[in-house]
C-alpha cells in the first residue's frame, strides 16, 4: 500500500491511501449529470461518460473539522484505516480480491470530507462493489490492527513537505478549530485513537444526511440502486461552526528557505458566484508558469515581486472553498536572507484589491482551461463531483462549469479581492530570521 498528498484544482488539500492505480480513460468530452435526493436523504449521482473505466465513490461529511480536542487526527487514522478487516471480510480478503480483479480501492480525505473510490473496469467494479461497501459502512476496527497502524502514520507525518505545513498552518491560524484543524495526527496523538473512539466518530458521522454516492461511467440506475442498498445510519449529525478570524502562526525550522503562506477570506462552495469568482481571482494572480519549461508567469503577483529579489524564488496564488467559508491568497517559497521584502510585496498586493479586465480575462480562461482539462480524468471528475454533491446537494457538468466561469465579471473578482485584503492571516515554516512579523506588516 503507498500513501502520496496531492492539491486540487482549489486547493482542497487531500491524503490519500490506496491499493493500485489506473490511468484514467474518458470517451466523452461533456455528459448530462443526473442527481437524485433519496428519502433518506443520501444524495445520489450518476455521470455516464461511456469511458470503459468506471468509479464510484462514497463521500461522507467527516473530515478534519470535525474533530474535536479529545479526537485530534481521528480522520487521518480513519482514512490509514481504510481497507482493515470489516464485520464480513478479513483485510487479507479485500486486498486479494480487488487486486484479482484488477481494481483500485483508494480512500481520500480532506478538511471537510472523506471518500472511499473504488475504480476499475465496468465487469470488474461490478463485481467489487460488495468490497467498497464493507469498507466504507461496515468498519469494526480491531484493536490490534489499529494499533499497528502507528508506524505508517509517522512516516507520513515525516514526509510532508514544508509547504504543506505552511498551508496547514495557515489553516489553524484563520480558523483555530473547526477547519484549522489539521489533516494530520498530531505527533502526541499517535496510539491514543482507539478502536473505540474510530466507532464513534464513524456513528457520528457515516450517516445518510451527511453522505453522497457518486458514479462515472456507470448506468444511473445501478449506481442507484447500490446507493439504496448501504447500511447506513438515517441521520443529518451536526457540523460545527468555523468562522474565519485570522492571525499569525510561525514555525522556525531552520535552513535556507521560508515557506510564507499569506492569505485573507474567501468564499463558500455554496455561493457558487463568490466561489467562481475567487477561482478566477487565484489564476489572476497567478499560479506559476503556464507553459512547460517556462520560468515567465504573468499573473498580478510575479508581476510586482519579480524585481524585489536578485535570488530565485517562488510564488503561486492558493484558494481554498469550504461549505461556509475559504480563503484565498499567496504561497511563497523564498531564500531566507529575501524573505522580508518579498513578503513585503505579497502583502501590498492582496491588500491593493486591483484588477484589471485583461487580468480577470486571463485568469476565466486559464481556470476554464484547468478546470477541464482535470474533468477529463474521471478520478478527479469522482472527487469532485462528491465534493458538490456532499456539501451542497448538487452539482455541474463539464458545460454548465464553463458557462458559469463565462458568467463572471471583473465587478465580482474586485469585490472578493477586497475582501481578501480587509483581514490577512500569515503563516510560516522554515527559516523565519527575515521573515517579517504580522503586526509589522503595513
Amino acid at each position: 500500500m503507498a500513501s502520496t498528498f496531492a492539491k486540487r484544482t482549489l486547493l482542497r488539500t487531500i491524503g490519500v491511501k490506496g491499493y493500485a492505480q489506473l490511468s484514467p480513460v474518458s470517451r466523452t468530452a461533456n455528459y448530462d449529470l443526473k442527481i437524485d435526493t433519496l428519502p433518506n436523504k443520501l444524495v445520489v449521482v450518476a455521470a455516464e461518460n461511456e469511458s470503459p473505466i468506471s468509479r464510484i465513490s462514497i463521500v461522507f461529511r467527516a473530515g478534519a473539522r470535525n474533530e474535536t480536542a479529545e479526537n485530534l487526527g481521528v480522520s487521518h487514522v480513519l482514512r490509514v484505516a481504510a481497507g482493515l478487516t470489516t464485520k464480513n471480510q478479513s483485510q487479507f480478503a479485500i486486498t486479494r480480491n480487488i487486486q484479482q480483479l484488477g481494481a483500485s480501492l483508494t480512500a481520500t480525505s480532506d478538511r471537510e470530507t472523506i471518500s472511499y473510490t473504488l475504480e476499475g473496469t465496468r465487469e470488474a467494479v461490478e463485481k467489487a462493489l460488495p468490497f467498497l461497501s464493507e469498507v466504507a459502512t461496515q468498519q469494526i476496527f480491531r484493536p490490534w490492527e489499529v494499533a499497528e497502524l502507528a508506524d505508517q502514520l509517522k512516516l507520513e507525518l515525516a514526509v510532508r513537505p514544508l509547504q504543506l505545513r505552511a498551508i496547514d498552518l495557515l489553516h489553524k491560524a484563520a480558523f483555530r478549530t473547526g477547519l484549522g484543524n489539521s489533516l494530520f495526527i498530531p505527533k502526541f496523538q499517535i496510539g491514543k485513537i482507539s478502536s473505540e473512539t474510530l466507532q464513534h466518530y464513524v456513528a457520528s458521522n457515516f450517516s445518510t444526511g451527511r453522505a453522497a454516492v457518486v458514479g462515472v461511467g456507470v448506468e444511473p440506475n445501478k449506481v442507484a440502486a447500490f446507493a439504496q442498498s448501504l447500511n447506513l445510519d438515517d441521520s443529518d449529525g451536526r457540523t460545527v461552526a468555523s468562522p474565519y478570524k485570522g492571525g499569525e502562526i510561525r514555525s522556525d525550522k531552520g535552513g535556507d528557505f521560508a515557506f510564507v503562506a499569506i492569505a485573507g477570506e474567501g468564499a463558500s462552495i455554496k455561493n457558487s458566484k463568490e466561489a467562481l469568482a475567487a477561482a478566477v481571482l487565484q489564476k489572476a494572480l497567478g499560479v506559476g508558469p503556464q507553459v512547460k519549461w517556462s520560468s515567465n508567469d504573468n499573473g498580478i503577483l510575479s508581476k510586482a515581486i519579480i524585481g524585489t529579489s536578485s535570488e530565485p524564488f517562488a510564488s503561486s496564488a492558493i484558494n481554498a472553498n469550504y461549505s461556509d467559508t475559504g480563503l484565498v491568497g499567496v504561497l511563497l517559497a523564498v531564500p531566507a536572507q529575501s524573505a522580508g521584502k518579498l513578503v513585503e510585496s505579497a502583502v501590498k498586493v492582496l491588500r491593493s484589491g486591483n484588477v484589471s479586465d485583461a487580468d480577470v480575462t486571463r485568469g476565466k480562461n486559464q481556470l476554464k482551461s484547468s478546470l477541464l482539462f482535470e474533468l477529463e480524468s474521471g478520478s478527479k471528475m469522482a472527487k469532485f463531483l462528491g465534493t458538490q454533491a456532499v456539501l451542497t446537494g448538487s452539482g455541474l457538468s463539464p458545460s454548465d462549469l464553463s458557462a458559469a466561469v463565462d458568467s463572471v465579471t471583473t465587478s465580482d473578482v474586485r469585490n472578493i479581492f477586497q475582501k481578501v485584503g480587509k483581514k490577512l492571516t500569515i503563516a510560516s515554516v522554515g527559516n523565519l530570521a527575515n521573515v517579517p512579523y504580522a503586526d509589522d506588516l503595513k
